[in-house]
C-alpha cells in the first residue's frame, strides 16, 4: 500500500491493530527525506537509519495508548521526532569532550550521583501524575517539542494552550514533590 496525506486514520487504525507492515511502508516513505535532512546537518546515512527507526516506535508506542490521535500528516511527525532526536543527539555530543570517552569514571563526583537521584524522584512522581500532565512534560523536556507540536499531539486548540498547560502540569509536579519530599531529599 502506498501512504498517502489522505490515508492518515488509516495509518493510525493499522499502527493500533499492530500491523508491523505499515511500518515498514513509512520507513521506505520517509528514508529519502530523513536521510537528507540528516546529511544536511552534517551527519551520516547510518544516523539516519537509526533515528528514522527510533522515530517509528515512537510512533508505534505512541498510536497504542488510547487517547492518541494524529493531527499531523505521518510524515511531519516523524520528521519532527527525528529533528528533536538528533538535535539531542548533537547536544550530548557537544556536552562530552573526547577525555571523558576515554574514562568515564574518572570523571563521576558525588554531584553527578545526587543528580541522578534527584531524576529518580522527579520520573517516579512524573510517573504519578495523570496521562496528559505526564505527555506534555515528557515531550517538551524530554522529546524537545515545541508548543505547537505538543498541542497537535493532545488535541490543544493552540500553541498557547499547550504553554499554559505546561505550565500548570509543572507547577502540579512542583507541588507534589514538595509535599512528598524534603530539600534535604535532593541536595546534600
Amino acid at each position: 500500500m502506498q501512504v498517502t496525506n489522505n490515508s492518515t486514520e488509516l495509518i493510525l487504525h493499522r499502527l493500533k491493530q499492530s500491523d508491523r507492515d505499515v511500518l515498514v511502508e513509512l520507513y521506505k516513505e520517509n528514508e529519502a527525506m530523513i536521510v537528507k535532512y540528516i546529511r544536511e546537518q552534517n551527519g551520516r546515512t547510518e544516523d539516519a537509519e537509526d533515528l528514522l527507526q527510533e522515530a517509528l516506535i515512537v510512533l508505534w508506542k505512541n498510536a497504542k495508548k488510547p487517547d492518541f490521535t494524529l493531527t499531523a500528516k505521518p510524515s511531519t511527525y516523524i520528521y519532527a521526532i527525528v529533528k528533536n532526536l538528533w538535535l539531542k543527539q548533537v547536544d550530548k555530543n557537544k556536552r562530552t569532550s573526547p577525555q571523558e570517552n576515554i574514562n568515564p569514571q574518572l570523571h563521576a563526583t558525588s554531584q553527578d550521583t545526587d543528580s541522578k537521584m534527584d531524576l529518580a524522584i522527579v520520573r517516579k512522581m512524573l510517573n504519578q501524575m495523570g496521562e496528559t500532565c505526564r505527555q506534555v512534560l515528557l515531550m517538551f523536556y524530554y522529546d524537545g517539542f515545541d508548543m505547537q507540536t505538543i498541542a497537535k499531539a493532545n488535541n490543544f486548540s493552540n500553541a498557547d494552550v499547550a504553554k499554559s498547560k505546561k505550565h500548570q502540569c509543572l507547577k502540579e509536579l512542583e507541588k507534589q514533590v514538595k509535599s512528598q519530599f524534603s530539600s534535604t531529599d535532593f541536595f546534600r
